[in-house]
This record gives structure tokens, C-alpha cells and sequence, in this order.
């Protein structure tokens, strides 16, 4: 990947950059709907400290959140501190395809080492093949598929791990 790459933790006043990125995947992918990565939503789920975006030569090219709290539907309960989750992984397609999202999974293993946390967790879509293919190749372990109704939708969920090694 040519350019220089830099992730920070988010502001409040970066709330419109990650909107627009994760928009994006939106439209691309589905991958959310519109209105769970609203501005207004992201500040509701997510503190500011949460929220990170990552930049190629200074243009916002992805965002993640890191969470030490489970989702609402993880299907294993962990104690506070022993697990970071990792939400609202995006990168724009200006960066797809050249790796980018391996810098932010490394990024987000690092925080999770110097927390002195067990575990990185994450769930996604199990439709999206490639999106599985990324974190599988990065070393996460699938704990398990399930099918859930979210708002009387059906939604294939597979959960992942990456243990410290």
C-alpha cells in the first residue's frame, strides 16, 4: 500500500467522517442499514474514546470501534476487561483491496495487548464470503454461526476470537 497511514481515536466532530465511511459499506454491502450508522446512532452506541478512523495520506480511508463491553447479542458473556470487540469495521473502496483492513486489525491487536486483554471478538455477516476469508486469514478462530431475528429479520451472524499468543 503506497502513502502513509496513521490511525487515531475519533472525536465527536469525526462522527460525519465515520458516518460517510461506513455508509458506504452500507451501500456497497448491506452490511448495516442507514440508520445504525447515523451519526446520531454511532454517538448512542459509542463513546468517542470507542471510535477510531484511519487515514491514507490524511483522507479518511476506514474506521472501527473497540468496545470492552459485549454486544447485546454475543452469544458468550465475558467480564468486563477480558475481551475487547471489535465494531463498525469499514474501509472505503478508495482502499479495498490493498490490505488495509489487515492495519486495522493490527492496530486493534495491539490495543488489546497493551490493555493486557485475553481476547479480540467479533461478529459479522456470515454471507459476506471475503469479509470471513479476512479475518479468518488474520488468525481469528470461528467460535460459531447462528441465525438471529433482529427486528423480525433474519440475520446470519458468525462470531469470532483472536486469543493472545
Amino acid at each position: 500500500m503506497s502513502g502513509i497511514i496513521a490511525i487515531k481515536q475519533a472525536e465527536e466532530k469525526d462522527l460525519s467522517v465515520i458516518e460517510e465511511i461506513l455508509l458506504e459499506a452500507v451501500n456497497n454491502f448491506g452490511m448495516w442499514s442507514e440508520e445504525q450508522v447515523s451519526r446520531e446512532r454511532l454517538a448512542k452506541d459509542f463513546s468517542p474514546d470507542e471510535l477510531y478512523i484511519a487515514y491514507i495520506n490524511d483522507i479518511p480511508a476506514g474506521c472501527m470501534a473497540l468496545q470492552d463491553c459485549a454486544p447485546f447479542f454475543w452469544f458468550e458473556k465475558t467480564e468486563k476487561g477480558e475481551s475487547l470487540f471489535l465494531r463498525r469495521l469499514a474501509v472505503k473502496r478508495s482502499a479495498a483491496g490493498q490490505n488495509f483492513s489487515k492495519h486495522l486489525l493490527e492496530y486493534a491487536v495491539n490495543k488489546f495487548r497493551e490493555k493486557n486483554i485475553k481476547s479480540l471478538r467479533l461478529d459479522c455477516d456470515a454471507n459476506i464470503e471475503k469479509l470471513n476469508n479476512i479475518y479468518k486469514s488474520f488468525g481469528f478462530i470461528l467460535e460459531k454461526r447462528e441465525t438471529m431475528k433482529i427486528g423480525g429479520k433474519d440475520y446470519h451472524i458468525s462470531f469470532y476470537v483472536y486469543n493472545i499468543k
